[in-house]
């Protein structure tokens, strides 16, 4: 289990600050750093620019500050026990080291959640806390995989919003021009962002959503073939009966009769 032993949000300093643990720490800290301060490398100061992360381990050196009033971060104190050793194992190659993630956003979120969380007399606090803090994690591990393809990163979180919209509602997902010129950005570089963020082209994601949504309503309810087809974005029946068999391996009847 892993035991978050405090955290914060938006920890806002009026006054220029400085912390340094010389003998370290019991526990891991992480910092997300939300305004422009430095840290200790090891004898030298090194910037820690807004939205980036790092992480210590127990017994680490700690030393950063933040020279003008107003440093801002969220932090968070944790403990692991043996169960979560492989997780510890995965998160040891970025230790100590910056991290600037596509999607700071997503992960300030989580620390917001878990801090109102930390501070309620929940039954169930203990489980909670873990289970956020294994959320929280593996998020923070996607994003340094990710924060190592540095490419158009201010693009990130709008794809992801573009792709969950698609996801969401893929029978009102509009043309892929459409989709492009909303985001201000020409056919060809969208396609390309596109496949560079999620491993497929944008058209092969609107498929996916439909056919996914085809599937489940295959599963769960009585609705025609025709009406399905419509109703996930298809004009043409036949087309949608094509494409499925293509997809799944079988035609729509055949994968309700196989359920």
């Amino acid at each position: 289990m892993i035991q978050v032993t405090n955290c914060g949000h938006d920890s806002l300093h009026p006054t220029p600050c400085r912390f340094e643990y010389r003998q370290g720490l019991p526990d891991y800290l992480i910092l997300l750093v939300k305004q422009k301060a430095w840290y200790d490398t090891g004898g030298e100061k090194a910037a820690l620019i807004p939205n980036t992360l790092i992480c210590f381990p127990p017994g680490a050196r700690i030393r950063y500050g933040c020279g003008i009033p107003g440093y801002n971060d969220d932090w968070i104190h944790f403990t692991a026990d043996a169960d979560d050793q492989e997780l510890l194992r995965k998160l040891k190659p970025y230790l100590g080291r910056l991290i600037s993630p596509r999607d700071f956003h997503r992960l300030s979120e989580y620390v917001r959640q878990m801090t109102n969380l930390f501070h309620t007399a929940s039954l169930y606090l203990a489980p909670m806390m873990d289970a956020f803090m294994h959320l929280f994690l593996y998020a923070l591990l996607e994003e340094a995989e990710n924060s190592r393809d540095s490419m158009s990163p201010q693009y990130y979180r709008p794809f992801c919003e573009l792709r969950t919209r698609i996801y969401s509602s893929p029978a009102a997902a509009p043309p892929i021009e459409q989709l492009a010129a909303s985001m201000c950005l020409s056919l060809s570089y969208f396609q390309h962002l596109y496949k560079r963020f999620f491993n497929c082209s944008c058209g092969q994601d609107i498929i996916r959503a439909r056919l996914e949504l085809a599937k489940y309503h295959l599963q769960n309810s009585e609705i025609s073939i025709r009406e399905l087809s419509a109703f996930c974005g298809y004009n043409s029946e036949l087309h949608f009966m094509r494409q499925f068999k293509k997809f799944v391996g079988k035609t729509p009847s055949e994968y309700r009769e196989s359920i």
